[in-house]
């Protein structure tokens, strides 16, 4: 999962951590995402529902038990991100 949210980079694993379904996103606020008027977006799990927010953390009271997986990764320059480099071994 990638999500270039205003100038930034979210780097996740898109795989809910409750039964491995793939969270869609839902980037619009309020009433008009369909998620009450609250909303600030982030992901929806559609299978049961557990919501992430945009920095992939998991809400309270959801059938998620933890936040989305990042992966090691690292940024070679402001256009070049690699996915799955481990700088600590």
């Amino acid at each position: 999962m990638y999500a270039n949210l205003w100038g930034g980079v979210l780097v996740a694993v898109g795989i809910c951590t409750h039964l491995g379904c793939s969270p869609s996103e839902k980037f619009g606020s309020g009433a008009a995402s369909g998620l009450g008027a609250d909303w600030p977006g982030g992901f929806l799990c559609p299978c049961h529902g557990s919501t992430f927010d945009l920095a992939g953390r998991v809400y309270r009271n959801k059938p998620a038990p933890d936040n989305l997986e990042v992966p090691p990764h690292r940024y070679l320059s402001e256009t070049r991100l690699l996915i799955g480099a481990d700088d600590t071994a």
